[in-house]
C-alpha cells in the first residue's frame, strides 16, 4: 500500500493499487450468498433465569443456537395445535 501526501490539501490519500484511479467498482458484490428464507423479523422476549438456563441447556445438547431452539419450539407448539 502506498501513501500519497498532497501538500496543497490538509489530508492524506491511501492508494491501494488494485484498481486505477476513478475506476468504478464492479456491480456484483462479494460476501455471503442470499438465503432462500431470510430471517428479517426480530422478536424480543423476556424470560426468567430458569427458562434461560433451560434454553442454554437445549442449545448445548443440540449443538445449535438459541434462535434455532426457539424456532423449533414454535413449530412444535404450532403442529400440536393443528391436531
Amino acid at each position: 500500500m502506498k501513501e500519497i501526501i498532497d501538500f496543497l490539501l490538509p489530508h492524506k490519500y491511501i492508494y491501494h493499487g488494485h484498481k486505477k484511479w476513478g475506476e468504478a467498482m464492479s456491480s456484483k458484490k462479494m460476501g455471503r450468498p442470499l438465503s432462500d428464507n431470510p430471517k428479517s423479523e426480530l422478536i424480543r422476549v423476556r424470560v426468567d433465569q430458569e427458562i434461560l438456563s433451560k434454553l442454554d441447556a437445549c442449545t448445548e445438547k443440540l449443538q445449535t443456537t438459541r434462535s434455532d431452539v426457539i424456532r423449533k419450539g414454535i413449530e412444535k407448539v404450532f403442529d400440536e395445535l393443528q391436531k
